[in-house]
Order: C-alpha cells, then structure tokens, then sequence
C-alpha cells in the first residue's frame, strides 16, 4: 500500500468517526436497499411531503465518507427539509477513480426518473457530493433527462487543480480541510484526468435552480463563489449563502447552531418556492 493509499484508509475511519458527534434525528426511519449495485439508504421522516424525493451525494473528497459518516446530517437534513432522503455510497477513489463516482450518481437520479415518475426530486450534495451533483446535473441535461425541481449545495468541490486564492489565504482559517490532503483525495479521483474531471471546465449552458451554502473559514470558499459566478449568468434562480465564520460543510461539526439550522431553513424554503415550477 502506498503512502497516499495508507493516508486515504486513515482519513476514511476517522471521517467515519465524526458521524458520531451528534445523534441521529428523532421520528426518521433508516432503511437499506442495494440499488443498481449500490448500497443506498432512504431516510424517511414521519413529516415527509408526499412524492417527494431528495437524492442526496455525501462529501469527502471523492476518496472518503459512507453512511456512518453522514447518517446522522442526512436524518437532521430529512427531518428538517420535510422529504424523504435517498442517500448512495457511491464509487470511491482510489479503487474507483473519475468517472466512477459521478457515473454512479447519475444511474441513481436515472434510477429515481424510472421509479417515480410523478414525484419532485431534488439533487443535494456536500464538498465532493456537491461537485459531484454539479457534474451531474450536466449529465442530466446532456442525456434530456427530467430536471430536478432543485439543487442544493453546501461548501460544494468546484476546482480539482486547487489553484483558487482561497486554497492559501483561507488555509489558517480552516480546522477542516488542509491543502495536502485534499490534494492527495483529488489526484486519487482524477487521476490523469484533471482536465476532464473538473467540474469547473464543463460549459453550462443551463442548470437547475440552485442554493448554495459556504461559511468564510474553508479553503473551497472560492469554490462557491466561482460556481455561482458562473450559475447565476445562465439561472437567475440561484442563491447564494455565506456564513460568517463558519468552517467547511457547517452542518457536518453542528447540526443544531444557528448557523446550521438557518441553512437548513433556507434550503427548505428554497425546495418549497421551486416544488410547484
């Protein structure tokens, strides 16, 4: 095993861990099914909207994170947000480089059209879940697939290359992400492929209503702040949300801050002000 794999095996138990920090939400039931392959997850709150769907990819720089990561973010996320939750423990890097992953997020959403055809479904992602929900809504669109009602992202992975200013004079401010390890987990997914894999060169030409949530203390802010640069010329319905000293995936550390809570607030309002479009 290399260097690079013994760091990426370390990383995956202790993010692992962190799903521990706080309990699984009150009056959401969990339940497994293999879907084409994959292990995935619905979570089911007792208020959910009927036909309602929200496909949910999970962070970790396209190397790390499962269900016992996130278990207890996405029961909080489903609780709050009023709708069922499917969760996906899509392919990961290094086993499963680029385009793996993303391949897997879109069979799921095409898997979702399939099965429910009458229902809203929404596409919600963190850190690399979120650049892989961006790379996926482009596959969406390329294969004229029914469109998500909307797209939600928080702390959202847009720039493989890690070039963006805020890599460096955000890293003091970051107690989550450091440069060189997140430069391991992206180099294991792309590979060779950086130019290809990189959400940030795809050319949109349209995209789903989007909210996107950052907080001031990550090096991905910039990540955000690009991606909705580039979203809001070709969708006058995103929104963007920064918090105020608030570290990578908010949610992740404390689901019940304020911080936290209003992000989950606004994400709702958002799914409901674009259920009925």
């Amino acid at each position: 095993m290399s260097i690079n794999n013994q760091i990426i095996e370390e990383n995956r138990a202790f993010y692992d861990s962190i799903g521990n920090i706080y309990p699984v939400a009150e009056g959401v039931a969990i339940t497994e099914e293999t879907i084409n392959n994959m292990e995935c997850y619905w979570f089911n709150p007792e208020n959910a909207k009927p036909n309602e769907l929200v496909i949910y990819v999970h962070g970790g720089g396209y190397c790390i994170g499962s269900i016992r990561s996130h278990k207890a973010m996405v029961s909080h996320f489903a609780k709050g947000l009023e709708r069922t939750i499917l969760f996906m423990e899509y392919a990961l890097a290094p086993e499963k480089p680029y385009p793996s992953g993303l391949n897997d997020v879109v069979s799921i959403y095409e898997w979702a059209v399939q099965k429910f055809p009458n229902h809203k479904l929404y596409l919600m992602g963190d850190s690399a879940g979120g650049g892989l929900s961006i790379g996926a809504s482009y596959q969406i669109a390329e294969r004229n697939l029914k469109v998500p009602k909307a797209v939600a992202l928080i702390s959202p992975s847009y720039n493989l290359e890690l070039n963006n200013p805020s890599t460096n004079n955000r890293q003091h401010l970051d107690q989550i992400l450091n440069k060189e390890m997140v430069a391991t987990f992206f180099s294991a997914y792309a590979s060779d492929n950086i130019s290809t894999a990189d959400t940030g060169k795809l050319n949109f030409t349209t995209f789903p209503p989007v909210f996107v949530g950052v907080g001031t203390n990550e090096i991905l802010f910039d990540d955000s702040m690009n991606f909705y640069d580039m979203v809001y010329k070709i969708q006058p319905n995103a929104q963007l949300k920064i918090y105020g000293g608030q570290g990578h995936v908010l949610t992740q550390m404390d689901i019940f801050s304020d911080s936290s809570q209003d992000l989950i607030s606004n994400i709702y309002n958002f799914f409901n002000n674009n259920s009925n479009e």
